[in-house]
């Protein structure tokens, strides 16, 4: 296909996955306006189309990079510590549906639950390794067992509590 600006419609549709796939990978504030701004760059780029360079594709695709590149180059990044026009800290304004405290005492007591569910050594286990800080050695000479017995049934454990907490 020849590149022309006559031909510019029939060009803009045949790489509008081209200049979809661009306006994605970088990051935007406005995606319509991102596919705008790539169309504009496309017919800037035929009459700048030299053949000797190289094929349409690779012209353009270099160019749109050339353009996010110098785009991102300008977003000034703002921090959560930096206020909006209103004087508020950003980082309050942030909306929140996630209710820490109710989600914590949720777990907790599922945890609860299931630990409950192991068996009388493997619960003294769990309770000597975190609630007490003790060492595999140290729970193992407690139980009068193997470290290597501790570190085995702990590991079960986990992953019992693990499959009662998915459920």
């Amino acid at each position: 296909m020849q590149i022309t600006l006559a031909n510019s419609k029939q060009i803009i549709d045949s790489y509008m996955p081209l200049l979809i796939s661009m306006a994605r990978k970088f990051p935007s504030f406005d995606y319509d306006e991102d596919i705008d701004q790539t169309r504009m760059i496309l017919v800037e780029c035929i009459p700048a189309y030299d053949e000797s360079k190289g094929t349409f594709g690779n012209f353009l695709k270099n160019q749109l990079r050339y353009h996010y590149l110098d785009r991102t180059k300008k977003l000034n990044p703002q921090s959560l510590d930096d206020f909006d026009q209103n004087g508020n800290p950003i980082v309050d304004t942030i909306p929140d549906d996630y209710d820490f405290e109710v989600q914590i005492l949720n777990n907790y007591k599922d945890l609860y639950l299931a630990i409950g569910q192991l068996s009388q050594k493997d619960q003294e286990i769990i309770r000597l390794k975190y609630w007490e800080n003790l060492s595999n050695a140290e729970i193992g000479h407690i139980l009068n067992i193997s470290s290597k017995t501790v570190a085995n049934r702990h590991s079960f454990s986990l992953k019992k509590l693990k499959d009662l907490m998915e459920r």
